[in-house]
């Protein structure tokens, strides 16, 4: 079962962050360790946040094991987290060109509202390639509430699509919401493949 994971770095730079991927050997595309479906990283005021989604909790684990745990140490880096979502959704790749902000959000309503307002959203249908974000993943809390994580060219394209789509379709049933922006530093697509 797929996973969404969100682990942070306080106090974490930029520079930390790229000396933990060259001794994990992982610096592109091409490095993506078994399991990864997706890494993205962002350069929020108080450190690094990673958000990655995976093939399964097994293999998110054992890459732990036997490179990220010992990477960490080795340079020092103590992470928060994790904190761990089932996959219900995921749009690959949009139509979105610029991975330039990670906009995260927390929703309590669960999966049923979701699959509603997805089901009246135009850009939703289909495999989501015509979607302006550039990617977006949504995850299932253990409390039932929803995690969505986008990658997007600007909060105002964000803004955009919730005035067009997410709230015509949420018919005033979702209340409010608190997107968060953060500049992204790097996204790493795995080879794993993208739970259906």
């Amino acid at each position: 079962m797929a996973i969404l994971v969100k682990f942070t770095a306080p106090g974490t730079t930029v520079e930390d962050y790229e000396r933990v991927n060259a001794t994990m050997g992982v610096t592109s595309d091409a490095d993506a360790p078994d399991g990864l479906i997706q890494h993205l990283a962002a350069e929020a005021d108080d450190g690094i946040v990673v958000i990655d989604v995976w093939e399964s909790e097994e293999k998110l684990n054992r890459f732990f094991e036997e490179r990220a745990g010992r990477a960490l140490a080795e340079h020092g880096i103590q992470t928060s987290g994790p904190e761990v979502y089932t996959v219900h959704a995921m749009i690959p790749r949009g139509k979105g060109t610029q991975p330039n902000v990670v906009m995260e959000v927390h929703i309590d309503q669960g999966s049923d509202l979701y699959d509603d307002m997805v089901s009246r959203m135009p850009t939703h249908q289909g495999d989501g390639s015509g979607h302006p974000v550039y990617s977006h993943v949504a995850g299932i809390a253990a409390d039932g509430g929803m995690y969505i994580v986008d990658l997007w060219e600007s909060p105002e394209a964000f803004g955009r699509f919730a005035e067009e789509e997410i709230v015509p379709a949420a018919a005033g049933r979702l209340g409010e919401i608190e997107p968060s922006f953060t500049p992204v530093h790097n996204v790493i697509h795995g080879k794993a493949a993208v739970p259906a």
